[in-house]
């Protein structure tokens, strides 16, 4: 009977993967009809309360609606995200912004790891909410690459930031049970989970390379690739440890892109012909500032407003939170649309014509996004008990190789809601109570779960469609998905076997 309960708790979401992976079929159709599927069992076989029709009606009712709200407000940053890459189509200035990253390095390789790992950790840091993938897989279409492989590079890009989110919050508040139990400290919990993450970033160039260009696509750049991994690696150990979760992934974007370009300046990288950006011989129809002026807003506003805005104004940020943490994102990604169209002198009747063909794309992102929150949030709830019956289950077979277990509960969790804070919040006590029970140290636990919520972004459905979405690559989800699980099913192993050497041999008494 406990099989067929994990089962049937499990058919959610495998009703997504077998959708989208083996049969091919866009996101938009799979997701209503995990919907449907989800609901039924919600109302029938997990109907665990034993409540009447019309009180699951009342009980489900309100998870509907928020998933509708919620959904909304991550189509509205696609579209914030999509306009701006469609009016530097409509202008040309898509070409004047290759021209200008060439000027960095005109090796393409080297423009995939600072524009694919770099910029999205400091994007997570400086707004989080699903900002990295939104603005890097666009960034990366308008220097050339594939769309699904941009998706794919932008989603691997935000793997690892993803444990401490905007201004750290995700292991803030997603750590607040052990900080509240006086078993672990925010600072404890942020260098624990900095351990996990610094072997990813370590392997995270070659992953990216490969998922790019192949095998061949290592000639000559190694090295390269070496620095970045290591030099990513140490910023992200030392600000992780030594100096707080608040800062640690947007100082270790800044820190790693500017230790980047030196390199190349510096030592230089080996291009093959087959791997070097040709700008186009054309006159410039813009300078540097101009073409890049909405990416530019959006790395000066988001950390200026997420840090500053509370300085001005007393509780200033609190209340542009108001209807939820992600909105102030989409309000900045919007106004740097508009203000990026300023900046290239766009006609007014020019802007709201991309604007209209945009919301036509991004519309039916809607369905898929709305369908696939209401999904995770019914199978959170406690009416149903899906999502805890999974994780527990999973605790129970595993015994002694818990640790390992907390990280793919982590991935799971990440994988439902969309979010690694949620999947903290979700399991945290789960994971202090099995600690406490097996003799083990519950940092280290809670940091594997940390580290696998912030990978379960890269394979997260509603993450991939909301990427997908801003290079109008609706429908495709399959074939980034097909790419983002080879690369998480090698960060995963990594992470669980990091998560029993340092629970059973290097950190038992971490933090005693």
């Amino acid at each position: 009977m406990e099989v067929l309960n994990f089962v049937m708790a499990f058919t959610p979401i495998l009703f997504v993967l077998v959708g989208i992976l083996c049969f091919k079929q866009p996101a938009k159709r799979v997701a209503p009809l995990a919907l449907v599927w989800t609901l039924i069992l919600a109302f029938t076989y997990f109907n665990v309360t034993g409540a009447t029709f019309a009180e699951n009606i009342a009980a489900f009712d309100p998870l509907v609606w928020k998933g509708v709200k919620e959904g909304f407000k991550i189509v509205l940053m696609v579209f914030g995200a999509f306009v701006i890459l469609n009016l530097l189509r409509e202008t040309g200035a898509i070409e004047d912004v290759k021209a200008t990253i060439s000027r960095i390095s005109d090796d393409r390789r080297v423009q995939v790891i600072v524009i694919g790992m770099l910029m999205p950790i400091f994007l997570e840091g400086a707004a989080g909410a699903g900002a990295p993938a939104a603005i890097a897989a666009p960034f990366l279409v308008a220097l050339g690459f594939d769309p699904v492989t941009s998706v794919a590079i932008a989603l691997l890009g935000d793997a690892t930031p993803a444990s401490w989110g905007g201004a750290g919050l995700t292991t803030i508040n997603g750590g607040a049970a052990l900080v509240d139990a006086g078993l672990a400290t925010v600072a404890q919990n942020a260098a624990m989970v900095g351990r996990f993450h610094m072997f990813g970033v370590l392997v995270i160039p070659f992953i990216m390379t490969y998922m790019a260009f192949g095998k061949k696509g290592f000639k000559g750049v190694v090295p390269y690739l070496t620095f970045a991994g290591v030099s990513t690696c140490l910023v992200m150990f030392a600000l992780s440890n030594f100096v707080g979760a608040e800062v640690t992934s947007m100082g270790t974007g800044l820190i790693s892109m500017l230790l980047s370009v030196l390199y190349v300046r510096v030592i230089g990288v080996k291009t093959p012909e087959e791997y070097r950006h040709h700008s186009e011989a054309a006159a410039r129809r813009y300078s540097s500032f101009h073409a890049m002026s909405p990416y530019i807003y959006m790395l000066v506003l988001l950390p200026v407003i997420r840090y500053g805005f509370p300085a001005v104004v007393k509780n200033g940020f609190a209340v542009m939170c108001t209807f939820g943490y992600i909105v102030w994102v989409d309000v900045v990604i919007l106004l740097c649309g508009v203000l990026g169209a300023v900046t290239l002198r766009v006609k007014s009747k020019t802007y709201f014509d991309v604007c209209r063909r945009t919301i036509s794309n991004v519309a039916p992102v809607m369905i898929t996004m709305g369908s696939l929150l209401i999904v995770a949030y019914i199978m959170q709830s406690s009416n149903t008990g899906m999502m805890n019956l999974l994780a527990t289950d999973i605790a129970k077979v595993v015994g002694r190789f818990y640790p390992a277990a907390a990280v793919l509960i982590g991935s799971s969790g990440a994988f439902i809601t969309g979010t690694g804070l949620g999947s903290n919040i979700m399991f945290a006590q789960m994971h202090i109570d099995a600690a406490a029970s097996l003799g083990m140290n519950p940092i280290t636990i809670f940091a594997g779960q940390n580290a696998g919520a912030s990978l379960g972004n890269l394979i997260c459905p509603n993450n991939t469609v909301a990427a997908c979405a801003t290079v109008d690559e609706v429908g495709n989800e399959g074939a980034v998905m097909k790419k983002t699980l080879k690369a998480f099913a090698i960060i995963l192993v990594l992470y669980m076997a990091l998560a029993m050497l340092y629970t059973c041999v290097l950190f038992p008494h971490f933090g005693a």
